[in-house]
Formats: C-alpha cells, sequence, structure tokens
C-alpha cells in the first residue's frame, strides 16, 4: 500500500477535474486546507495531518504550513513564521491531523482549533498571514496616467477591494 500525493483541481464552469501534477513534501492526509482571497491571487494554506514516514502505513503527524498560490502559475511554499517579538516565546501548535481552520480576513490569520495526534486537542493557535495574503485591496491601474501637478484634475482609480465612494 502506499499513499497519494497528488493535487487534483475542480473546473466547476466545465464541470471536468484537472490533475495538476504539484505534488508538496511527501504523502500526506487528515491534513486541514483552507482557500484565502489574496492579493494578487488567491492562496491555498494547508496545515499539519499525517505524512508518510516511509516505513510506518499509519504515518507520523505533522506540524507544517504549505502555501499554494493560485497565480499564473502554480507553486507550492512553505512560509518562514516570523518571530512574534516584544519578549514572546515563538511556537507552534503541535503536530496533529483531523484539526479545523478557518481564516480572519479582518486580523489577516489563520485560527487553527483542536484535532488529534494520539489524543484529543482543545486548544485554539493563531498565525498572522499578512505578509502572504497581502492588503484586502491593490491599486491595478490609475487613469489619466499623466497630469498637471497643479491639482484640479479628476482622477480614476482601478482596483481590487475598494468600495464605492
Amino acid at each position: 500500500e502506499s499513499q497519494f500525493n497528488d493535487l487534483y483541481m475542480l473546473d466547476v464552469e466545465n464541470k471536468d477535474w484537472a490533475d495538476c501534477d504539484l505534488a508538496w513534501g511527501p504523502p500526506r492526509w487528515n491534513h486541514c486546507m483552507i482557500l484565502v482571497e489574496a492579493i494578487p491571487s488567491w492562496k491555498v494554506f494547508i496545515f499539519g495531518g499525517s505524512v508518510d514516514s516511509g516505513g510506518r502505513s499509519l504515518g507520523t503527524y505533522d506540524d507544517e504550513i504549505g502555501v499554494l498560490d493560485l497565480g499564473e502559475t502554480y507553486s507550492w511554499d512553505k512560509p518562514q513564521l516570523e518571530d512574534p517579538g516584544q519578549s514572546r516565546v515563538f511556537q507552534t501548535p503541535p503536530p496533529r491531523e483531523h484539526g479545523a481552520i478557518c481564516y480572519d480576513p479582518e486580523e489577516s490569520r489563520l485560527v487553527v482549533f483542536g484535532g488529534w495526534a494520539n489524543k484529543w486537542f482543545d486548544d485554539v493557535w493563531q498565525i498572522n498571514v499578512a505578509s502572504i495574503v497581502g492588503p484586502p485591496y491593490a491599486v491595478i491601474a490609475v487613469s489619466p496616467g499623466l497630469g498637471p501637478v497643479t491639482g484640479g484634475s479628476k482622477v480614476q482609480i482601478f482596483g481590487v477591494g475598494f468600495r464605492a465612494a
């Protein structure tokens, strides 16, 4: 027996599955995953699960975070976690599988709850991912591109994440 390490994506318009041929690390299962709207492209965050340890059929519990960038070319990344500073001790959640994950767009953070690693966890962890997802807006174009520096000209700003004024 072996574990799979593949990634498929569903095209909802054509109702067709496609093999992305883009593995990340060793085969993993029972992980938590979430899709997050980010600037300039959406991101998929993956945390924990069990990974194939190459000899134990049940795998080993994992605590890694991976990010799949869904830009023009898909690519996996293992983000560097920032030191929280202010003399706080940097901690990561213990390895686990079957955790729950959600994204808080107001604080740009992932929140992980519970899971299993030879016992059920009843804990909550958070990680700030603002440096990965970017701000909730992006300027794409300004019209006109050039104008007088004296002011008084109307300018149109085009972008993502703006509200009508």
